[in-house]
């Protein structure tokens, strides 16, 4: 009951008070699904500037001039790689008005799919009381109401990664490695998992190859495939990506708190440091504690460092929530430091929630309207989120990579008294 009411509560907040006007022409889908539409039904190039310009026309009404400072900061192009065209070229032949309709359904259920894959990954079976808990807070968090809302495919890589990983930790190990190449529809929020993944999968390569030749073969398809369709695609993206940047003007959450050399230095550091602990726990399974940890830890930094603060990506950190949640009481005896960042990283999850049950009970009394003014309170613990949760998984990473301290009786015989032959004994 409770879950439910905080759940009301943000669904009220996103829908009445931090939503845009409903006349706003906005999706995050339409330039991914007209560019897939246009390479797959009339062979143009999604990079090129007619695709771009008939995004536009539907965004804004009329082309976007970028060197005009009056336009709007996103040119809304595509910046997917090409193979997100086969996954969308089912719908490539209906109408932008039934697509949507078919996401308004699809992508609620992915959030929705999400939470079960990663409670099958994490080996966690609660009882039904807290598993419809957990489905109602994780589906009206607000980065996965956000996602629904501007109809973000960020949803849909989420619930692939999420296949994958749960995938992994039942032993299957080929379709884990095909579902992980499908996710990176999303490379930046894949990249950094897929280089941990790859050297855990070398680190016992004759039990754990099956998983990189399942990812290998998986890209190898889809890369070829694209390269088919749009020779030199691997450019034109870099070259998308880039300008998606610049349009935007985004940067990463360490730059917002570092400045430009300080966030660079920090996204150089950082990673390297994690992978240098996550490195000594290598050999663990893909069902040990341990691997659950580092691989937190990773998706964490992935948000710390990519250039972008828009909160849709913090998705995947759905698994690093459950986590917290499951070994509470193990984590809470690991000492005071521990206790510290796992209380500080909870405050800042629950936030959202709380503040806008307050806004809900505010607007019996109050106009939303003036609410509109402070939508930004209960998001405002949004961008420390992930660095929070990484300062906590590595600090759990680092607890379990340390030596494990010699038990008392694995020296039965600490001084000389007995006789050698009984001590080999």
């Amino acid at each position: 009951m409770v879950a439910a009411l905080l759940s009301f509560s943000m669904w009220y907040y996103v829908d009445r008070v931090w939503a845009p006007p409903v006349d706003v022409h906005f999706s995050d889908l339409y330039p991914r699904w007209y560019g897939a539409r246009e390479l797959l039904l009339h062979g143009s190039d999604p990079y090129g500037p007619t695709v771009t310009r008939g995004i536009q026309v539907w965004s804004y009404g009329r082309p976007v001039n970028p060197t005009d400072p009056r336009e709007p900061k996103d040119e809304d192009r595509f910046a997917y790689p090409v193979y997100m065209a086969f996954l969308l070229a089912p719908t490539v032949h209906f109408r932008f008005e039934i697509v949507q309709r078919i996401f308004s359904v699809l992508l609620p259920l992915l959030a929705f799919a999400a939470v079960p894959l990663w409670l099958l990954m994490l080996g966690w079976r609660p009882s039904r009381p807290i598993l419809g808990a957990l489905l109602l807070l994780s589906f009206t968090s607000f980065p996965v109401l956000e996602s629904i809302y501007v109809q973000q495919p960020v949803l849909l890589a989420a619930a692939l990664l999420a296949g994958a990983c749960a995938a992994l930790s039942r032993g299957h190990l080929r379709f884990a490695g095909a579902l992980l190449a499908l996710a990176t529809i999303k490379p930046q929020l894949c990249a950094l998992l897929v280089l941990w993944l790859m050297v855990w999968a070398f680190s016992d390569w004759r039990c754990r190859r099956t998983f990189a030749w399942g990812f290998g073969i998986t890209m190898i398809l889809l890369a070829g495939g694209s390269e088919i369709l749009v020779p030199g695609w691997i450019g034109e993206f870099s070259e998308a990506i880039q300008a998606y940047q610049r349009y935007t003007g985004n940067a990463s959450i360490l730059t917002l708190w570092f400045g430009k050399i300080g966030g660079e230095i920090a996204a150089a550091v950082i990673p390297a440091a994690v992978m240098f602990l996550a490195a000594r726990l290598r050999h663990r399974p893909a069902e040990s504690p341990e691997f659950h940890y580092v691989l937190c830890s990773i998706l964490a930094t992935t948000l710390v460092i990519i250039p972008t603060i828009y909160p849709t990506g913090q998705v995947v950190l759905l698994p690093a929530q459950l986590l917290l949640l499951r070994d509470f009481q193990k984590i809470w005896r690991l000492g005071s430091a521990l206790r510290l960042a796992y209380f500080a990283v909870a405050s800042l999850i629950a936030w959202p929630w709380v503040s806008s049950l307050v806004f809900m009970f505010t607007a019996w009394v109050r106009p939303v309207s003036e609410l509109r003014k402070l939508w930004i309170v209960p998001v405002s613990s949004i961008p420390l989120i992930p660095f929070s949760t990484l300062l906590l998984f590595g600090l759990m990473v680092a607890h379990c990579s340390k030596p494990a301290p010699l038990r008392k009786q694995e020296f039965p015989f600490p001084d000389d008294s007995e006789p050698i032959g009984t001590a080999r004994r």
